[in-house]
Order: C-alpha cells, then structure tokens, then sequence
C-alpha cells in the first residue's frame, strides 16, 4: 500500500513500479500488476479501492482464453456458491467470468447490520483471493 499526502507522487510511484514489474515479468513468467485508488467521493462504498483493483483484474481474466474462463468460473462457483453476487456488486465484471447473470441483492433485502455485511464482505474478498 502507498499512502501519503496529496502532491508527492504516489500515482507515478505506482505507475513506475507497475512498469517495471510487468516488463520484467515477460522474462520470468509473467505477473500481474493491481492497483486501485481511494475516491473521498466514493468513500461510503466499502473497500472500493480493493473493489475496483479486482474489478479490473475481472475484466482482464474475462479477456483470457475460453478454457481459463471456464476454470475460473468453476472454481469461484464452487468456493463462493450463492455469495459471489455479493462480490458482483463490487466488481460487476466479475459477472463475466462466471456467465450468469447475478441478480445483485438490494440493501434493503438482507437482514443484516452495517458491521457483519462488512465482514462478510471482507471474508468473501479473501475467498476471492484465494
């Protein structure tokens, strides 16, 4: 994570770092780069830095062949099950990967307090990850 006050060249940190990452990659094997940016604009949307760097990967992995597609469904289906349209509702391109449409719960259908949909939310990020 970088941090710091406005001005003093986080962006072109981050963006130097992802350069010279990705173009070393391609001689060892190849990684990938995320990164997300902390919106005050947006800040009522949790982990939506997080949320957005994934969202992103999402739309890259959606881009990959069938079969890894498909693989990847497979498995985030088989780990997440019925949870992933919450995921969906931070990384909406995450919908592409697994090829269903997901019927995005409204706050207003879930019974459950500002705290555990926080935690779910992180426990289901860390599922994702995994």
């Amino acid at each position: 994570m970088i941090c710091g006050s406005s001005g003093i060249g986080k962006s072109k940190l981050s963006q130097e770092f992802a350069e010279y990452v990705t173009t070393r990659s391609s001689h060892v094997g190849g990684c990938v780069f995320l990164s997300g940016r902390f919106d005050k604009v947006q800040q009522a949307q949790p982990f939506q830095a997080i949320s957005s760097a994934f969202d992103k990967y999402c739309l890259w992995l959606s881009s990959r062949d069938q079969i890894t597609v498909e693989k990847i469904s497979s498995a985030l289906s088989a780990d997440l099950k019925d949870d992933v349209t919450s995921l969906v509702a931070l990384m909406p391109n995450l919908a592409r990967i697994i090829g269903k449409d997901c019927d995005v719960e409204k706050d207003d259908e879930k019974d459950e307090s500002a705290v555990d949909a926080q935690k779910r939310l992180r426990y289901l990020i860390c599922q994702f990850v995994e």
